[in-house]
């Protein structure tokens, strides 16, 4: 079965990163390898590679009809990157919840949207409705949470493809929608743009889910105490949308995450409970597996379909069905059924993160556990003979007359001891699997997972048993209930209290994928190795193969995350203007090791800083920031800097004369914040240069107190960074009397390449700021442009000076050569199919 599942998983991967062939071609050749194998049945090797290569061209043909076939009038064939305005016809199929974000200024109230996906039944040409398909992710203003599964909606708004990462490290948004079946975003702008479809009818099916979740999650958090009814939601009813962002960071920080998502934890421990309830009411043992695994199906269907739930269904369901009958189960083939069903149900599922470790863990308790035991049992029993000598028989004797009391307490040491060894394997077995796609490393996990486990699986139970049991008298639910929120009370405090120890947990760039390889692979050979079947049949001569091959196991990732990370020296001075949309965050790296950031911020959304700018220092191998520039103090430029704080080493942080004024209080406060860090703060002004090793800085731009009630903007930092005789301007938002300042300067030496100032704003970008200037290209950080709108930066494209935007080439990478500065945008190295209509990278 192990093979079968290999060679499926090989189809997929082919299928995915060459693409060789199309649907119906896959089909062809798993047709033809079924003939092969059934004309060499007597052929015993031919037969079985022959059946092996037809199941991975069933993978591949699964995953190719899956990732590439469309429907013929699905919109996201004709639709872009563009947002365009479009009314369409659609059934609400799933309610993502609301989200809050801050506003765009200091004093604006927070924006809240709410996010469902929609299957689009039509479209509107402007007077005429056809047929359509298609399904998209759809983002509505404000709170509709009235709104419910299965309903038939009309929808207004601006409709696109989802746009792929803009940026090195980022996470691949649209592949994993894309793995949803959803190819397409809608914006509403308004909450008046959805409506009630008076031509549509109800998905009865989605109904009825839906209504049973929305019921089922009332009837559990009604007698919560609002801040533990997410914890709740999530935990029982895989519903983590309302958990508080703090929360959400604290069980990722401490290693804990997988207690949020329903797993194979929750299945088994409610599945357990249920054969524990039905076998002591008297139920017949084959009736009570089958209530079981009805339960269970019944379970996941109301939960989702995720990866570790059809998991743990899957496993569940097969023992079941071998108790009933009365079948042994064999863990290696019942884990590979659960793998054949979870790729033959969603074959994305191979590639998402959450379904490998979930394998992952069940692979370490099943097979690495034992072994970590057998292996720390003759050295336990020697330091116990050392500590304590040889025990004589009336001290043997005292043991078996001990009191009660004294007995639990060695027998709570045991399992605490055996729980923590079981906690460290497959903490280890994870580990680098989790460095490399979360940047994170948490040792505080081994520990919290040894109360956590029992109180998450107690509040589970208790939850799940108020539920049943208000379906049947509604006060009948109060006791379990508010016992299940004692204990998720308790669950918080104990997060949060891991997440604040500074020794818990570690970000860090992660390794190599190629090194997350070599480590599995080590890792499947040392287990494989130490199994009991093939020790037996090396004899004792493989003993020290097998201690040889466990220690390149435990040694193969050191180089990979525990000593990455330190930076790399480049020969030249290197750059990046990340893709952070309306907003705006500059790398550069120094040819001494030095790292810069030239500010870091985006429009309405501080969490820019992990999910955009974090990933790509780390891609960068970064772990310290020398400097952070701060050009002035508008949430856009700033706003991702508190969660830099808590992920990097930062040297000092640099800012211009004036930062700090009543139009914004913020601005104090995140000083406060870094100053709490222990970080220092140096202000800047025009006139001034330093060099860091061989590259020189000058601040151009604002003088020491000048006109302080000008806004933000006009103060912004300009900073010039010259190596090699090459120049860069860094110039902000720079506005109005800023832009007059500045080109009352004398003129420069021509630049190289100059960042448009205020994400290339009509106001902003005057000619005689290019004409004082003279650079020889153009870097813009910049959104889409809505439709209908001029481009002001189009003028100077015409005078024939290059300017790459980032909604466009995504992030823009810039290198000092020997008489140029050489630039390339991400999208240029990375998707041929949308940099091919762009200008080339520029060689300036």
């Amino acid at each position: 079965m192990a093979l079968v599942l290999i060679a499926l998983s090989a189809g997929i991967v082919i299928d995915r990163h060459l693409d060789p062939f199309e649907t119906s071609t896959w089909i062809t050749l798993a047709l033809a390898s079924i003939t092969v194998a059934c004309l060499g049945l007597r052929r015993a090797l031919l037969s079985s590679v022959a059946l092996l290569a037809a199941i991975l061209a069933i993978g591949g043909g699964w995953h190719h009809y899956r990732w590439n076939e469309l429907a013929a009038d699905d919109l996201s064939w004709g639709a872009s990157e563009m947002p365009r305005p479009a009314w369409a016809r659609g059934v609400i199929i799933e309610l993502l919840g609301t989200r809050t974000s801050e506003g765009f200024g200091h004093g604006d109230p927070e924006r809240v949207v709410t996010r469902l996906v929609v299957e689009i039944t039509g479209i509107c040409d402007g007077s005429l409705w056809q047929g359509a398909s298609g399904r998209a992710l759809v983002i509505v203003a404000g709170d509709r949470n009235a709104l419910f599964a299965g309903q038939p909606v009309e929808l207004a708004g601006q409709m696109a493809r989802v746009a792929g990462p803009l940026n090195p490290g980022e996470f691949d948004h649209r592949a994993y929608l894309r793995s949803q079946g959803i190819r397409l975003r809608i914006v509403v702008d308004n909450s008046a743009g959805i409506a009630l479809d008076p031509h549509g009818s109800e998905w009865r099916w989605t109904r009825w889910l839906g209504d049973l979740r929305a019921s089922c999650r009332a009837r559990l958090v009604d007698r919560l105490d609002p801040r533990t009814a997410p914890l709740a939601s999530a935990l029982i009813l895989g519903q983590r949308e309302d958990i508080d962002p703090e929360v959400n960071d604290a069980f990722a920080r401490t290693g804990t995450t997988h207690l949020l998502a329903i797993s194979g934890l929750q299945i088994q421990v409610l599945a357990f409970a249920l054969g524990l309830v039905f076998r002591a009411i008297g139920l017949p043992r084959r009736l009570a597996y089958g209530g079981v695994a009805l339960v269970t199906i019944g379970y996941a269907i109301l939960v989702g379909l995720a990866p570790s739930v059809v998991r743990s269904a899957v496993m569940t369901l097969t023992f079941c069905v071998a108790a009933i009958v009365s079948r042994p189960t064999r863990p290696a083939n019942t884990l590979a059924m659960a793998g054949l069903f979870t790729l033959a149900w969603n074959p994305f599922f191979l590639f998402d993160v959450g379904c490998q470790l979930s394998f992952l863990a069940i692979g370490a308790l099943i097979w690495l556990v034992p072994a970590a035991q057998q292996g720390l049992c003759a050295p336990v029993t020697w330091i116990k003979s050392v500590l304590s000598g040889t025990s004589s028989p009336l001290e043997d004797l005292q043991h078996q007359y001990e009191p009660w009391w004294r007995t639990s307490l060695h027998r709570v040491g045991a399992w605490t001891a055996a729980g923590v060894l079981t906690s460290a394997v497959v903490w280890l077995a994870a580990l680098p699997l989790v460095a490399l796609r979360f940047h994170l490393v948490s040792p505080i996990g081994i520990l919290l997972n040894i109360p956590l486990i029992p109180l998450t699986s107690l509040a589970l139970l208790l939850g799940a048993a108020g539920m049943g049991l208000g379906m049947v008298w509604s006060p009948l639910a109060a006791l379990p209930i508010q016992a299940a929120d004692a204990l998720l009370r308790l669950t918080e405090v104990i997060v949060r209290w891991g997440a604040l120890r500074s020794w818990g947990h570690r970000f860090v760039p992660g390794p190599s994928w190629g090194t997350v390889a070599a480590f599995y692979f080590l890792l499947l050979l040392a287990t494989v190795a130490g199994s009991a079947g093939m020790a037996k049949a090396i004899g004792p001569r493989g003993r020290g193969w097998r201690i040889a091959l466990w220690c390149a196991v435990l040694t193969s990732t050191l180089p990979g995350w525990l000593l990455g990370g330190p930076g790399r020296a480049s020969a030249t001075m290197e750059g990046e203007l990340l893709a952070v949309g309306h907003g705006l965050a500059v790398v550069l790296q120094l040819p001494d090791g030095q790292a810069i950031l030239y500010d870091c911020g985006r429009m309405g959304d501080p969490r820019v800083g992990r999910r955009i700018i974090a990933p790509v220092l780390w891609n960068l191998g970064l772990t310290r920031l020398d400097s952070v520039y701060l050009s002035h103090a508008d949430q856009d430029h700033y706003n991702a800097l508190p969660d830099l704080l808590d992920r990097f080493q930062i040297g000092e942080l640099v800012i211009p004369s004036g930062f700090v004024n009543e139009q914004n209080p913020g601005a104090s406060l995140l000083l406060d914040q870094v100053r709490r860090h222990g970080i220092p703060v140096r202000t800047i002004a025009a006139p001034s240069t330093w060099n860091q090793g061989s590259t020189q800085f000058t601040v151009l731009h604002p003088p020491a107190d000048w006109h302080p009630e000008t806004p933000d903007n006009a103060r912004s930092m300009v900073l010039d960074v010259a190596h090699g005789g090459r120049h860069l301007l860094l110039t902000g938002d720079l506005d109005q009397l800023g832009l007059v300042e500045l080109v009352a300067q004398a003129q420069p030496a021509p630049i190289d390449l100059m960042l448009a100032p205020h994400h290339g704003g009509k106001s902003a970008n005057p000619a005689c700021l290019y004409s004082w200037a003279r650079p020889k290209a153009v870097i813009v950080s910049q959104r889409p442009p809505s439709p209908g709108t001029s481009d002001s930066l189009t003028p100077i494209e015409r005078a024939g000076i290059p300017v790459l935007r980032t909604w466009q080439r995504g992030a823009v990478c810039f290198r000092w050569s020997s008489n140029r500065i050489v630039t390339e945008g991400f999208l240029d190295r990375h998707d041929a199919t949308r940099s091919g209509s762009l200008p080339q990278g520029s060689d300036e």
